[in-house]
């Protein structure tokens, strides 16, 4: 499968990279200086990941009163923690909902680098009607056998839906406000502590957000470029 495989060639590519400037290091500073150095870049890194980069992008684009407020979906997993992020979009819910009915990959995609997901397919700039049909039980696919299990449907207020092991619950909501509608997207992931999950979550969380922004920002282009022809 091609996503799969792009994540994994990026995987190895930053894995790479890391032991090309470790190597070099060495090479320039000697073995001892070179790995103390690198240790010390590394913990850097690890900070400002930490203490800035983390706390924006868990709330990207998000109100103080978003990141507070309990949303649908929140109860179904306890005790998990919470990424919440949002963006405003000139027009109702009702013009946005059809875009996010039909996400997935096998229907509008995921309006987002599709050089990465959606098997290199290019995601909808329409709103396709075959893919307007959403109810509990049905299946928001990532890939090919694995995505998230609608909850609930409120239409046309939130999405709710929970990842096939159960382990991450996924919001969305849409609120009208007086100049159109807030998109709030919300996660919920508990894992067991374990190394496994520990590398997991370093290598997935600012992945994630990076496809998720630009997936938020796709969606607001599209529905504000009134590209709702239907197919």
């Amino acid at each position: 499968m091609r996503t799969q495989l792009m994540i994994m060639l990026i995987v190895a590519a930053v894995a790479l990279a890391a032991a090309a400037a470790l190597i070099g290091l060495i090479v320039w500073l000697g073995w001892q200086v070179g790995v103390a150095v690198a240790i010390g870049l590394l913990a850097l890194v690890v900070v400002l990941y930490l203490r800035v980069i983390k706390p924006w992008h868990l709330r990207w684009g998000a109100t103080d009163e978003e990141v507070a407020r309990v949303m649908p979906g929140d109860e179904l997993i306890s005790g998990a923690s919470s990424a919440t992020r949002a963006i405003s979009i000139n027009a109702s819910p009702e013009q946005v909902w059809p875009w996010l009915v039909q996400l997935g990959y096998g229907k509008a995609g995921w309006y987002s680098y599709d050089w990465i997901d959606n098997d290199f397919r290019r995601s909808a700039d329409r709103v396709l009607e075959d893919h307007q049909q959403l109810a509990p039980g049905d299946r928001i696919l990532m890939m090919p056998e694995k995505g998230f299990v609608v909850q609930a449907v409120d239409q046309p207020r939130s999405i709710v839906s929970v990842l096939e092991d159960g382990s991450t619950s996924w919001s969305l909501a849409l609120y009208s406000e007086d100049s159109g509608t807030r998109l709030v997207s919300r996660w919920r992931p508990k894992f067991d502590l374990t190394p496994a999950t520990f590398l997991l979550t370093v290598l997935s969380e600012p992945g994630t957000f990076v496809m998720e922004q630009k997936m938020l920002r796709s969606i607001r282009d599209r529905v504000e470029a009134g590209a709702g022809r239907r197919l």
